[in-house]
Parts: C-alpha cells; sequence; structure tokens
C-alpha cells in the first residue's frame, strides 16, 4: 500500500500578508475530500480521526480567519468582548494566540433584533469574533461527512446550494404530467431557538463537548445574562449547519431513496408513499400527496412526530394543506397550477415581495432629494440589479415591466421636484436619455432597467451531487462558472471572466457564485494607468488588499 502524500502547510510563523492562499484553501480541500470519501464508504474511524485532524490544521485554522473576518458581511460586527479583527497584524495575533479546542469556552452571545416583513421581529445571536473563527473551524470538518448523508431535496445552507435549488425542485416534481395535486405548506414554529440540544448532539460523534458549550452559552440582552437550554442561536457560523443536521432524515422517511443512496422517484414508491415528495430549504419545506386524506393521515402526523422527538412543533399560523391551483408561497415565490387540466404551472415574485421593493426606491428617493443624480444611480443601481437576480429565473418579464414603469415614474416626480420652476423639457434634457425609452442617466452611465436582466431556467444540482466529491471537481467548476458568468452584467468584467477563466488573477482560485470581485489596475491609475481591459484584471478582495499592502498603497483596516 502505497503512502498518502499530502501537500504540506505553511510554517505557522507566515506573516500574515505573505500567506499563499491557493495552498492554503488547496490544503483543506484535500483533507476535506478525503473526509466526504470516508463518509460515503460509512468508514466511521476514520472520519472522526480525519475531522479531529482538520480541526487541529494550521491551514483551516487560517481560511476560518480569513472567512471571519475578510470574507464575511459581519466582520466589523463586535461580540460581548468587543473585539473586531480588522487589520493584518489582529488577525496574525488571534493566529499565534492559538485556536485550540482543549480547555475552550466560549463567551454569551450579544443578541440583537432584526424587523421580519409582518411586523415582527427576529432574535439573532452575535457570538465574539475568536467564537465565530472556532465554529467556522468545526464547521469545515463537519461539513463534507454531513454532505455525503444529506437528502437529494435538503436545500439550504449547504455549499453549492441556493434558494432556486429548492423552487427547481418543486418545478421538477409538480411539473409531471400526473403529479400529486395536494400540498403540505408547512413551516415550524421557532426552529432555531426550541431544537432540543440532547437528540442533536448524539449525532455528531467529534466535537460534541465544544458543540455544547456553543449551544449551553447564554445570551445577553439589555445587561441580562439568559441560559440557552434549548435552540441554535441564529447568527452563529456553525448555526444553520447544525439546524440541517437535526431536520436530516424528513425526506427518507418517505422511501425517497434506492438502496445505493440514488434518489427515488415518487411514481416508482410502494403503497402510502407512492406520489409522496418532501422538499426542503433549512426549516420550510413542502410536501406532496394523491389525495388530501394522504397528508392528513399519514404524512402529517409521520413529520409531526419526526419533529417532536427533535423539541420542536409545526406554526400553527403557517402550515396548511391546500390543493395545487389554488397554490402557495414558498421562499417569496407564489407557486401554482392552472388550466382546465392543471397542465401549466407558474411560478412569479410574490407580490409583496414587489411592493416592499418598489417602496424601498421610494422611500431611497425621498431620503435623498438634494443628493446629486450620478449618487443616486451608484447606490440603488446594485440593489435593483441583485432584485432582478433574484427573481430572473422565474416567469417575471411582466413583474420586471410594472417595476420600471413604476421607477421611472418615481424618479420623474424626484426630478420634478428639485427643479419646480423648470420646464418638463429642461427636466427631461437634464436627467433622461430618448433611447425609446426615457433612460435616468448621468454622465455615461444610467439606471438600471430591471426588465433588461434576461429570464433564464435555473438548471438544479444534480441528485445528491456534493461540492466535496473528488470525482465530481469538474462539475462543479462548469456549474460555477456558469453561475458566476450570469450573475455578471458589465460587459467588459465579463471579458475578463473569459479571459481569466473564472478565476482571480492573483491567486488562481476560482470565485465562487455571490463572493465580492474587485477590479485590480496593473499599472495603478496614479501613475498613469488606465481602466482599459488590458491594464485591469478581476481579484478577490483580500487578494486585491494583500497587494497594496506589500506595497503601501493600502490603508492598514479592511
Amino acid at each position: 500500500m502505497k503512502p498518502c502524500i499530502e501537500r504540506t502547510e505553511e510554517h505557522p510563523s507566515t506573516p500574515w500578508a505573505d500567506i499563499k492562499w491557493r495552498a492554503v484553501e488547496g490544503h483543506v480541500r484535500q483533507r476535506q475530500e478525503r473526509l466526504y470519501r470516508a463518509a460515503t464508504k460509512k468508514a466511521g474511524r476514520k472520519v472522526k480521526n480525519l475531522q479531529k485532524l482538520l480541526v487541529r490544521a494550521t491551514s483551516n485554522t487560517r481560511l476560518a480567519i480569513r472567512r471571519i473576518t475578510q470574507d464575511n458581511q459581519g466582520k466589523h460586527t463586535a461580540g460581548m468582548d468587543g473585539m473586531v479583527y480588522d487589520t493584518p497584524e489582529a488577525r496574525g495575533k488571534l493566529f499565534q494566540e492559538g485556536l485550540s479546542l482543549k480547555g475552550y469556552n466560549p463567551r454569551p452571545v450579544r443578541r440583537v433584533y432584526i424587523p421580519k416583513d409582518h411586523g415582527t421581529q427576529r432574535p439573532l445571536g452575535i457570538p465574539t469574533g475568536k467564537d465565530r473563527v472556532m465554529q467556522a473551524i468545526v464547521k469545515a470538518a463537519l461539513e463534507p461527512a454531513w454532505d455525503a448523508r444529506f437528502e437529494a431535496n435538503s436545500s439550504g445552507f449547504r455549499p453549492g446550494r441556493c434558494t432556486m435549488d429548492a423552487i427547481e425542485a418543486i418545478h421538477t416534481t409538480l411539473n409531471h404530467k400526473h403529479s400529486s395535486p395536494w400540498v403540505l405548506d408547512a413551516d415550524i414554529s421557532g426552529c432555531f431557538d426550541t431544537i432540543d440540544h440532547g437528540p442533536l448532539l448524539a449525532t455528531l460523534p467529534v466535537c460534541t463537548a465544544t458543540l455544547r458549550r456553543w449551544l449551553q452559552a447564554g445570551v445577553v440582552a439589555l445587561g441580562s445574562l439568559s441560559p440557552t437550554d434549548t435552540g441554535t442561536p441564529q447568527g452563529g457560523v456553525i448555526s444553520p449547519r447544525l439546524a440541517n443536521v437535526a431536520l436530516d432524515g424528513m425526506e427518507r422517511m418517505f422511501d425517497a431513496a434506492w438502496p445505493d443512496g440514488r434518489p427515488k422517484a415518487p411514481s416508482h414508491r410502494n403503497g402510502l408513499e407512492k406520489g409522496v415528495t418532501v422538499m426542503r430549504y433549512a426549516d420550510d419545506f413542502v410536501g406532496t400527496a394523491p389525495t388530501r386524506e394522504g397528508l392528513e393521515t399519514h404524512v402529517r402526523p409521520r413529520m409531526e412526530q419526526f419533529l417532536q422527538e427533535r423539541g420542536l412543533a409545526f406554526s400553527a399560523a403557517k402550515t396548511q394543506i391546500v390543493p395545487i391551483r389554488e397554490g402557495f408561497n414558498f421562499l417569496g415565490f407564489p407557486i401554482r397550477k392552472f388550466g382546465s387540466r392543471e397542465e401549466k404551472r407558474l411560478t412569479v415574485p410574490q407580490k409583496e415581495k414587489v411592493l416592499k421593493h418598489t417602496r424601498a426606491i421610494r422611500s431611497s428617493l425621498d431620503a435623498h432629494q438634494q443628493t446629486p443624480a450620478g449618487q443616486v444611480r451608484k447606490e440603488r443601481n446594485p440593489v435593483i440589479r441583485g432584485w432582478a437576480n433574484s427573481y430572473r429565473h422565474s416567469t417575471a418579464k411582466d413583474v420586471f415591466s410594472k417595476v420600471r414603469d413604476a421607477q421611472w415614474h418615481m424618479r420623474w416626480h424626484w426630478a420634478q421636484r428639485r427643479h419646480p420652476n423648470k420646464s418638463r423639457p429642461w427636466v427631461k434634457a437634464r436627467y433622461f436619455r430618448n433611447d425609446g425609452y426615457w433612460t435616468f442617466w448621468e454622465g455615461k452611465a444610467e439606471r438600471v432597467k430591471p426588465d433588461a436582466t434576461p429570464i433564464t431556467r435555473f438548471t438544479k444540482g444534480t441528485g445528491r451531487n456534493a461540492l466535496y466529491d473528488p470525482t465530481l471537481r469538474q462539475y462543479w467548476t462548469e456549474r460555477k462558472k456558469q453561475q458566476v458568468g450570469r450573475e455578471t452584467y458589465a460587459r467588459q468584467r465579463l471579458m475578463l471572466h473569459q479571459k481569466q477563466g473564472y478565476r482571480c488573477a492573483l491567486c488562481t482560485i476560482q470565485f465562487v457564485p455571490g463572493e465580492n470581485r474587485e477590479t485590480d489596475h496593473i499599472i495603478p491609475t496614479s501613475q498613469g494607468g488606465t481602466d482599459e481591459i488590458n491594464n485591469t484584471r478581476l481579484v478577490h478582495p483580500w487578494c486585491h488588499r494583500q497587494r497594496h499592502q506589500k506595497d503601501g498603497r493600502q490603508r492598514p483596516r479592511a
């Protein structure tokens, strides 16, 4: 038997600005793939040993620090200790202090509340920066083993999966000619706050003591410490992963897989399971069955028992059984079938989400009555583009056109209000360009039109394909390229992506859909460099800062 050869890790004393991230990510990826292979072969002891090895790995620790203190949107948000690691020196000091699970005790989380759409508030727990890094270290070791077990239609908070995977799974299920006409639209009441710790920890063979400390660390709200005997506080890095672990197995209850693990179509199942499907995104899920009685007497009772064993229960206000011709809302999309034989399926943006978007634009314009037009356009364009991008895989063409018209009227009234003594032709010439449609513009830039976003069909991740499967590297590479290309609108940026092979020009790591990408000038503009394509390249934000920190042109905090 040949000895296993692994990539050697960098020396622990390497300065933060000199870390080679391609080698770091390659080392972590290699061990995660080994972990995934061991999990698929059900080699329990090897899985535990590889997980412990990855938790202690220097490369995994560095990658966790980078993701929490540089990549994450909450990188400048402090926990109970008030610490923010926003400089290379602070990150290097955190690494040198040693992030070991031995003797580690987490701090309580800081409780804040964020508003929800229907007027209530969602509790959010913010761990300290060090605790978030520790959670990211353990998460990297847990993910590959559990991705080898998760069901085909479990899409929430998994690497390589997104909201549209769940929507497309529902589309595929309901698009069959003889698909089940009854739907159980279900929601769990306070899922993250009521999960029973005992059954959850019983399924996790490693880091159990550390996970228990995180779960029972308590929360501090208004200066008062409250115990956390149940639940996984929302806001923690590892909380969504633990919720997925707790809910795993719901789909398998209904004979959803063949003995070799491949997904089994509803029509191939027998007995009461025939025609039954379950599709889940985190704590939101739907079930279908041929009859209403099947949902009431078979599917729902089994689900309730499954949840009860984990300390959970259905939300009475949000759980309902409806015929597909009436439709239901799922993750911001109303889904229903129509026609005399229910042969057509329609998925459109939810009306409440559309109204919320247009009202946000109106509020922004009202708050910037004296702001230069260019700045207004610059601030709102990413919001409009992101909103349109989130619904581009649905039947949204008519909705996009209506939103564009509503936005035009808002901008027209905004422009008239700024110049009450000017004529309409003057206002039109000042703020709008007549290109067949009066386009709000400033200089060379114009306001994004929602209906310019092309409507495309989303391709769901195939079966139980996992991001850590080494035999599927090419599959995931091509999938990432397609997704990054679809979310890139600027022509020059798309050309740069194609020129660079959808990889960072500095570290050559492949770009991931949804992550930030910055434009780096090969010859700085301060030295006469231009914005032409031959002098620009796309890079990761941390690579960009790392390069400028070396040549002394980057601010210390980032």
